[in-house]
């Protein structure tokens, strides 16, 4: 993450007339007019924070250039909220000291930086169904239509994608993938207003459906390359295929249907690509189709599966490793991608497909020297030159073709998460994954950052000294000892690694082929097949009749027959897999509840099958491993924790020291080795909670506990426990942590640790528990709560804490930090903080207008919700208990920690209920984390709705009533309806009482 620490503390900042700061600045003189000129129409204090956050900008003479113009040209209410949110100020220069072209449409549009303010709307990746609704509410308030329309939606909406990813909150993956879905979107809506004109020019077409009716014709669109594998980047072509659903050629009114749906791509095409002032949306690239340029824009199914069948070039077979439905028919894109699928992986497959690739990296090199030849001076090119993201990106495809047939696990469309695959599957060693991962990452992020400069499509390094000394602190957040030429030399050492292990692999590739053919030898055992469930069954029961007649009992349902398949598929594809099954039919066949009822234990097991071995542990229906925590570090979740007689006391109750229980457990010093024991005892949990439903309160308390020890190992890993304290806050502070839960944390050093090496060690322990490996990640974490958020240092001490709390917290803060709890390091700084923090909170709730205050916040948040039946931050949702418990202890002067019921109880204890209203609370609490968890446990998401798929929803009624001990009955969307009702009601009188 690009930190905004200052190189000029706020006390000693100049005014923006004694500022000439050489270094900083390339035209110092223009800087200090710019200054002048934003102090005039606004504040002192801006000119000076403008200063700061200049400093730590990739080039800060745009960013002030650029910041300056905002001022200049801005309405008095614009600068005015400017002027008063420094967040908002350091989010614009982010901007603007990044990418020129975004600035322009922040000039155009300031107010599209409002909604981030607290940067609640940067928190999470956005999906095709959260640009669907923003492209709705966008499109009733613009007067542009047709592609002038798309173009500004791609530009406002990549200002949010741009943002996430320059200030590190979004990963490269999660950066691809929102691109990646707005395209799809905008592709869409494209169809939509194409299908619009050419049904009113030419009518509709229909054909027969099965059942004798008829329905419309379908077409679709196909996406390929980048955008089919979900890596888009700022400025792709984007690679597209059109299939209509039937091929006859007959006239049906005007136009046959071939020229009907030729006419309906050829405009689908033309609004993406169309010039307008905002630029076209995307430059679209039809000659992966059939035959090319030759081709026809659209064909039919049949004609298109004939050719990839009989006539498809090996890089044409390739390119549809990526094929994936982006608009359109889903059904017949599914089709179509279902029908080529045995062409493009094979078992049989030679290597074609490693020629394919080296003849094209041959032809591409040696059109790269003619070009090098007729240019000066020469540069760097990081996706075609030698080492570049295109050559990573051809051997992952290659390999897939070679081994893809044989092992489906294989088949899949993204760089990184194939190159996992790989990995997994042994066919690339632990380094060569590690450094191709690396490498990809690095070599794509500069590819970022110089395409969102002018908003070009743009591989090639720029030539000049001051170009590209920006460029490295864009990519790397930091001038670098070494200036741009240790940039450079970072790079084409990361290039010349990958074009190592390209020559490498491809030339062992070659050596094994001809070994296997000499000896006329298959390349992989007929166990990796991707064979049907009962070809599975006959393979098993050859080898143990007692697991055949446990997975192929009667009575399970489609989907967990569908599980089941993907599991044991997974299983066969090594013999150490298969092995942990035959010696556990009793675990499996506890398995098949757990494949009924929930995807993402199911998913756990497809990934890593040995996991049986948890359930093969189970006594009964209890699951050794969700509760006995000798992996971690045994922490104690034998009950609920009991309410201190003296709860006014912040830090009367220790936290939970499991390292003092077992004295002599070893520490993990392998951070795969932790997220191994992480992800066993997590799927231990969650198969309890399947296969003997427990209170939600107790499962959330151990999945806490698991956190708590994932995070003391970590620290224990990167060497910082004399270093940080580390506190938890949000959910993992009230000890309901939970499936899919990001770890809300709260970095601490004493004042007389250094700085730098506490920062260190704490994004340490952020790589080591939120980066994804082979093993997984063990989760998330988010430590914008602290002070300033995402602005703020990542580490502080206690004074600053407390000062931040006394002079700049907001009353939703004071809620925030009622949730405060020591977890790991230095317990010496936890009773000075948490003294101080109460301290400072109950001050802030005695001001006049913080009920008003919480009230608004409470509003806004219902506002904000998007989802229809929310049962967190609707009205009367889980957040108005939650408010009201704060708002309570604070009151009253009087916390207790512990998850929500039991703040409740010590509320109820201090006689701030009247009995009825305590019962509904606690039942309404009950309810809505039952709920919560079992969504998660069932879908693995995080979803504050039932969910909408028939099978899932009925999943979650099911597991819910068993949880709670109730007959169905009364479904479940009613009863949360109700809760509902009956929580605002007491939310609204207390509050304002």
């Amino acid at each position: 993450m690009m930190a905004i620490a200052s190189n000029y503390p706020m006390s000693a900042m100049p005014k923006s007339d004694e500022f000439v700061d050489h270094q900083l600045f390339r035209e110092p003189s223009r800087a200090q007019r710019n200054l002048q000129h934003i102090e005039a129409r606004s504040s002192a204090g801006m000119a000076k924070t403008l200063v700061r956050l200049a400093a730590e900008s990739p080039d800060p003479d745009q960013a002030l250039n650029l910041f300056e113009r905002l001022v200049s040209q801005g309405a008095a209410q614009t600068v005015a909220w400017l002027d008063q949110n420094p967040t908002l100020q350091h989010f614009a220069i982010e901007i603007f000291g990044c990418s020129h072209w975004l600035g322009e449409t922040l000039l155009q549009r300031p107010e599209i930086l409002e909604p981030f303010h607290g940067g609640k709307k940067l928190e999470r990746s956005q999906g095709r169904e959260d640009y669907r609704e923003s492209f709705a509410r966008f499109s009733a308030g613009d007067r542009e239509t047709g592609s002038a329309l798309l173009a500004r939606f791609k530009k406002l909406e990549y200002v949010r994608i741009a943002l996430r990813d320059i200030l590190g909150v979004a990963t490269l993956a999660e950066t691809t993938e929102e691109i990646s879905a707005l395209a799809d979107v905008i592709i869409g809506e494209a169809l939509r207003e194409a299908e619009s004109e050419i049904h009113r020019r030419f009518g509709r077409r229909e054909q027969r459906d099965p059942q004798g009716g008829t329905r419309e014709t379908p077409f679709t669109v196909v996406s390929l390359g980048k955008l089919g594998g979900n890596e888009l980047n700022y400025s792709s072509d984007v690679d597209l295929l059109y299939i209509y659903g039937q091929d006859e050629a007959e006239s049906d009114g005007a136009l046959s249907l071939r020229e009907y749906f030729i006419r309906q791509a050829q405009l689908v095409t033309e609004i993406l690509c169309r010039s307008t002032s905002e630029g076209a949306v995307f430059r679209i690239d039809l000659r992966l189709r059939p035959q090319g340029n030759a081709g026809e824009p659209a064909i039919g199914l049949q004609p298109a599966l004939h050719y990839y069948k009989h006539h498809a070039h090996d890089w044409e077979l390739q390119a549809l490793i990526k094929a994936r439905h982006s608009a359109g028919d889903p059904a017949l894109a599914r089709e179509f991608i279902c029908g080529v699928q045995p062409h493009v992986y094979q078992e049989n497959v030679n290597f074609a497909a490693i020629e394919t690739a080296l003849d094209s990296r041959q032809r591409m090199g040696a059109r790269r020297r003619l070009l090098r030849a007729r240019r000066q001076p020469e540069t760097l090119d990081v996706k075609l030159d030698r080492g570049g993201i295109r050559d990573i990106e051809f051997l992952v495809q290659c390999l897939q073709r070679v081994y893809g047939g044989a092992e489906p696990w294989l088949q899949s469309r993204g760089t990184l998460f194939s190159l996992q695959k790989l990995h997994d599957k042994g066919h690339l060693s632990g380094k060569d994954f590690h450094d191709l991962s690396q490498a990809y990452e690095f070599l794509r992020r500069v590819e970022h950052r110089l395409q969102l400069q002018r908003g070009r499509q743009i591989h090639k390094l720029p030539d000049g000294h001051a170009e590209l000394a920006t460029l490295q602190r864009a990519v790397t957040g930091e001038t670098g000892v070494g200036g741009p030429e240790s940039f450079l030399v970072e790079l084409k050492a990361r290039m010349a690694r990958v074009t190592e292990i390209y020559e490498r692999v491809v030339h062992s590739e070659r050596r094994r082929e001809k070994t296997s053919v000499a000896t006329l030898e298959p390349a992989q055992p007929a166990t990796t097949r991707e064979m049907s469930l009962d070809q599975v069954l006959e393979r098993i029961g050859s080898d143990s009749q007692e697991l055949r007649t446990v997975v192929a009992r009667s009575g399970l349902s489609l989907h967990a027959r569908r599980n089941m398949h993907r599991f044991l598929s997974s299983a066969l594809t090594s013999p150490d897999r298969y092995a942990a099954l035959l010696v556990n039919p009793a675990a499996v066949e506890r398995a098949t509840n757990l494949f009924e009822t929930s995807d993402y234990l199911t998913d756990i097991l497809v990934r890593h099958p040995d996991a049986i071995r948890v359930l093969d542990q189970a006594q009964g229906d209890r699951v050794i491993g969700s509760s006995d925590h000798r992996a971690i570090g045994n922490p104690d979740v034998s009950g609920p924790s009991p309410v201190d007689d003296d709860s006014s006391d912040p830090i009367s109750r220790s936290p939970r020291d499991p390292m003092a229980r077992s004295p002599n457990a070893p520490i993990t010093r392998s951070p795969d080795a932790l997220r191994r024991d992480f992800r066993q005892h997590a799927f231990a949990v969650g198969a309890q909670d399947v296969l003997a439903p427990r209170p939600a309160f107790a499962s959330l308390r151990e999945l806490t506990s698991w956190g708590e020890a994932a995070i003391r190992r970590a620290l224990a890993i990167v060497g910082g426990e004399h270093t940080l304290a580390v506190f938890a806050l949000g959910r993992l502070g009230t000890e309901e942590f939970d499936i899919a839960s990001d770890a809300d944390l709260l970095f601490v050093r004493a004042p007389e640790v250094d700085e730098d090496q506490a920062r260190r060690d704490a994004e340490k322990i952020v790589q080591a528990l939120s980066a994804y490996t082979k093993e997984g990640a063990i989760f998330a974490v988010d430590a914008r709560l602290r002070p300033r958020g995402g602005a703020g240092e990542l580490v502080v001490t206690p004074a600053q804490v407390a000062r931040y709390l006394s002079e700049e917290a907001l009353a939703w803060e004071a809620l925030t930090y009622c949730k405060l709890r020591f977890v790991a390091g230095r317990e010496d700084l936890a009773p000075l903080l948490l003294t101080q923090v109460w301290q400072q909170i109950v001050e802030i709730a005695s001001k006049p207008g913080f009920a008003q205050a919480v009230t608004e916040m409470r509003a806004r948040l219902e506002k904000s919700n998007r989802y229809v039946h929310s049962f967190k931050q609707a009205r009367g949702g889980f957040y108005d208990i939650d408010f009201l418990a704060s708002c309570l202890m604070l009151w009253r002067a009087s916390l207790a920690q512990g998850n929500t019921l039991d703040r409740l109880r010590h509320l109820r204890e201090l006689q701030a209920f009247e009995p009825a209203a305590f019962d509904t609370l606690c039942g309404a609490a009950v309810l809505y984390r039952t709920t919560d968890h079992v969504i998660r446990l069932v879908t693995g998401r995080a979803r504050p709705e039932l969910p909408e798929a028939e099978h899932a929803r009925g999943a979650v009624e099911k597991l819910v009533n068993k949880i709670l001990g109730q007959e169905p009955g009364k479904g479940l969307q009613v009863q949360l309806n109700q809760a509902a009702e009956r929580v605002r009601a007491i939310f609204e009188q207390m509050i304002r009482s």
